[in-house]
């Protein structure tokens, strides 16, 4: 296992920030830098796997199995636990025919709102919560662990540190938790479709979509693919750079998958996007080895922490 050593974390440059933070000393001021890192250095492992176990727990998660709505509710209340007093379920309604069965249903995307100072703009975080299973009947189990429950941990532990802080960001922060992915960016494109409808002036949205393997953990150094659209190239730059900053991860970007995860459906309707995601493609993919044992959570802290990083400055 790889051990990370933060170059952020100097004892006397954390307790003058503590000091700050507190207000004991008034005049002692912090630079924007040093406040991010202190924010995403608090990024758990631990907290991480937690929400994946949970989720992998659920049974399933595909899109047409008759617990939907319960998922969706389980992760509204999560959202609720950790300061969202205000998350909300926003329904839509999917035709689809699923092994010459017409499933025709009702489908629940999860949001979590966070109001910011001006409120002229939103960012979106998000990461889709369905799975589906080829080797086995996804409406019976589809654990689905590292796609996507480990891109869902990285939005609720984000979610949980910017309360346990009182962060209170330049813009609107959203979280979104979509369904229906696994079927055709169901959830994304009804989401990214409204919001352009609407007019919303959306900053940025950042998609995680399964960020929690790696082949060979020795491996060093640890890779990740940020994937971005003809408009996000700049803000791509930008992420690369918070990569080097508050993680020990070699960004790259190979964008061979730019239309396979919900950050599509935002490119669609002309916002910038980003999608995280692990550098290699585990052998369990949609079928019912992907638990949680598979997952490196130390790993898929580098990624929320150099993504996490980004979404602070943006909201600084």
């Amino acid at each position: 296992m790889k051990i990370s050593a933060k170059k952020y974390y100097p004892l006397f440059g954390f307790l003058i920030l503590i000091t700050a933070l507190t207000g004991c000393q008034k005049d002692t001021e912090i630079s924007h830098e040093e406040y991010v890192s202190h924010i995403v250095g608090q990024v758990r492992s631990e907290s991480l796997e937690a929400y994946v176990r949970w989720l992998e727990g659920m049974g399933t998660r595909f899109a047409l199995a008759d617990n939907r709505r319960e998922v969706a509710v389980h992760i509204r209340n999560r959202f609720i636990a950790v300061g969202y007093p205000q998350a909300r379920l926003d329904s839509f309604y999917m035709p689809f025919i699923y092994d010459g069965t017409d499933y025709s249903n009702w489908q629940y995307n999860v949001i979590a709102d966070l109001e910011g100072r001006q409120g002229d703009s939103i960012c979106i975080v998000g990461a889709h919560y369905d799975n589906i299973s080829s080797n086995g009947d996804p409406f019976v189990i589809a654990p689905g662990a590292n796609d996507n429950a480990s891109g869902v941990a990285a939005m609720l532990e984000m979610a949980r540190i910017i309360k346990l802080n009182h962060f209170r960001p330049r813009y609107d922060i959203r979280f979104i938790a979509f369904a229906a992915e696994e079927l055709g960016l169901f959830g994304s494109r009804y989401q990214a479709g409204k919001a352009a409808e609407a007019g919303d002036k959306i900053m940025m949205m950042i998609n995680y979509d399964m960020i929690a393997y790696l082949a060979d953990p020795s491996t060093n150094p640890w890779q990740v693919n940020i994937i971005h659209y003809d408009n996000s190239a700049d803000l791509r730059d930008e992420a690369a750079e918070y990569c080097d900053m508050n993680s020990e991860l070699i960004p790259y970007s190979d964008n061979t998958n730019y239309n396979r995860s919900d950050s599509y459906s935002y490119f669609l309707n002309g916002y910038k996007a980003l999608f995280y995601h692990q550098s290699e493609l585990e052998s369990t993919y949609h079928t019912l080895g992907d638990v949680t044992s598979v997952c490196n959570f130390e790993y898929a802290r580098e990624i929320v922490m150099a993504s996490f990083a980004l979404v602070l400055d943006k909201n600084y």
